[in-house]
């Protein structure tokens, strides 16, 4: 099916890949060779279809490293390894002669190498940068082209850029003349640079749909887009709907300046958007750790879907619509299910100041504590006196504050110990009454039904709903193992769930009733 009759949701994006060339000329501390190896590797495996691996012509070193991937990819495709065999590896080459053979006795052991020339086109770089009219800028680029070619022959292809593309709204009948005039030449990818993103991602997408319209439809349009303005992705997204099929893009959005455009948004966006994706996208949070670590560069923690303050929620509301939200794959206040780039976190609550019950609700049962949506009303206003003087709280501390307020509650009674006297069915009670030390013993058939009765007639009625005996769950280092009693009592039409916590069973259940009865009568 030809493509001008592909809806593009039916059109496959090439992700071809600049971090090797684009992300690492702009690094502080560039890699070498075996280090850009990894790179490549990892490419490979998140699955991109190509690969500009570098300037062959820039150093000594960078032709190395250019020659040493394109053996590698021929070594791994003779293996058998399918994405090797199927890559596009590319080395740039400045538009003349010497740049451009230089690339090709570097790239052309790959499978399938290409050639990347480029040449400016705008106005302002023709007159001030080049120094060159129009008509010998479009020889050159002609003349370069047909050179590139002429190398590659049948066994790879041509890319040519038309450089500082988005600065050439003023002279598009000039740039479309020497975008046919190349392809004429033999270039089959014609790449569109957002060099310096300057202007608003329409101006630049209305360009490229006036490129994609003008040529021929077997020749594939391509877009390089810089972020100076932060809308990088959305020029290259946008441009896919008008016809750019190859997407440049780089590995954690590394590049000159304010970076390329992050190959992981363009995935994500294009894939909610229904697009056929080639990439593997739960390779993708791997693949932004390891180069982060590679790079040197640690991720911004709220960079999009990879930042760790990506899946943060702090506002109330959108804490309750988190949890509300939380299993399924559409969230109330998440982009995606983050399972699906490979990261196995979703929603993640934290208190401040302008958090709500639900933070509380989200924080402690994920601890694996039962806890009602009243109890987390009543510690909220707690918490956020406390965050208010300590800022964001952490999930440790809001734990701290739980066993603090609902375990083991001493308010007017603190409960001290029990002796059973089992033969005698008489049970003896040491606690404390409004800071006064008492000891009653009360006949009963077991320890609950006796703890009731002393209730009863220290003038503390209450009515015991449930009891449940547990252990204290894992996630709770501090008291993991531990018994744990859920007493759930009842006075004056107040109901509570009373917590102890012990390592002696008989002592929770006692602490238990006792915290209850503290919150039941304050």
């Amino acid at each position: 099916m030809n493509e001008d009759k592909v809806s593009p949701v039916e059109r496959v994006p090439f992700f071809y890949d600049v971090t090797l060339r684009d992300g690492n000329q702009a690094l502080p501390k560039p890699w070498n060779n075996a280090e850009k190896e990894e790179v490549f590797l990892q490419l490979l495996r998140l699955g991109v279809q190509g690969i500009e691996v570098g300037f062959a012509a820039a150093s000594d070193m960078d032709f190395e490293s250019c020659k040493g991937i394109a053996e590698l990819t021929a070594k791994l495709a003779a293996s058998g390894d399918e994405a090797a065999q199927k890559v596009v590896v590319a080395s740039l080459a400045r538009c003349n002669e010497a740049d451009i053979q230089k690339a090709w006795d570097a790239i052309q052991y790959a499978p399938r190498p290409r050639i990347h020339t480029f040449l400016a086109t705008s106005k302002l770089s023709m007159e001030h940068v080049l120094k060159m009219t129009p008509a010998e800028v479009k020889a050159k680029a002609v003349h370069c082209v047909r050179f590139a070619k002429s190398l590659v022959g049948d066994r790879g292809d041509v890319q040519f850029s038309a450089e500082h593309f988005g600065d050439s709204h003023d002279n598009m009948d000039f740039v479309l003349d020497v975008l046919q005039a190349v392809v004429e030449a033999g270039a089959t990818t014609i790449n569109l640079p957002n060099t310096v993103e300057r202007y608003r991602p329409m101006l630049f997408v209305n360009q490229v749909k006036q490129v994609a319209d003008a040529l021929p439809k077997h020749i594939r349009v391509a877009v390089h887009c810089h972020n100076d303005l932060g809308m990088a992705t959305a020029a290259t997204v946008e441009s896919y709907f008008v016809g750019a099929t190859q997407l440049e893009v780089a590995l954690n959005g590394l590049g000159e300046r304010c970076g390329n455009t992050n190959a992981y948004e363009v995935a994500v966006a294009l894939y909610n958007s229904g697009v056929p994706m080639p990439l593997h996208l739960e390779r993708i949070y791997e693949t932004a750790l390891l180069i982060s670590q590679w790079s040197g560069i640690a991720i911004y923690s709220r960079a999009p879907l990879i930042g760790s303050e990506a899946i943060v929620h702090r506002s109330g509301i959108h804490q309750d619509g988190a949890s509300k939200t939380k299993g399924m794959k559409k969230g109330a206040y998440r982009p995606i299910d983050y399972a699906l780039i490979g990261r196995n976190e979703n929603d993640s609550i934290s208190f401040t100041s302008q958090s709500g019950r639900t933070a509380v609700y989200e924080i402690i049962t994920s601890f694996g504590y039962h806890l009602s949506l009243e109890e987390a009303a009543e510690l909220q206003p707690v918490l956020k006196e406390i965050s208010e003087k300590e800022g964001e709280l952490s999930a440790e501390r809001v734990l701290e504050v739980f066993r603090e307020k609902r375990c083991n509650v001493n308010g007017r009674l603190v409960f001290e110990s029990i002796d059973a006297l089992t033969e005698k069915n008489r049970f003896s009670f040491r606690f404390k009454k409004d800071g006064e030390s008492k000891e009653v013993s009360i006949s009963a058939e077991g320890p609950i039904e006796a703890c009731l009765k002393l209730m009863q007639e220290i003038g503390f009625p209450v009515e015991l709903l449930k009891y449940r005996q547990l252990v204290v769950p894992e996630a709770d280092k501090l008291w993991a193992g531990r018994g744990l009693s859920r007493i759930t009592l009842k006075a004056h039409g107040k109901t509570v769930e009373g917590r102890g916590v012990s390592g002696d069973t008989l002592k929770a259940n006692m602490r238990a009733i006792f915290s209850g009865v503290n919150l039941l009568y304050p």
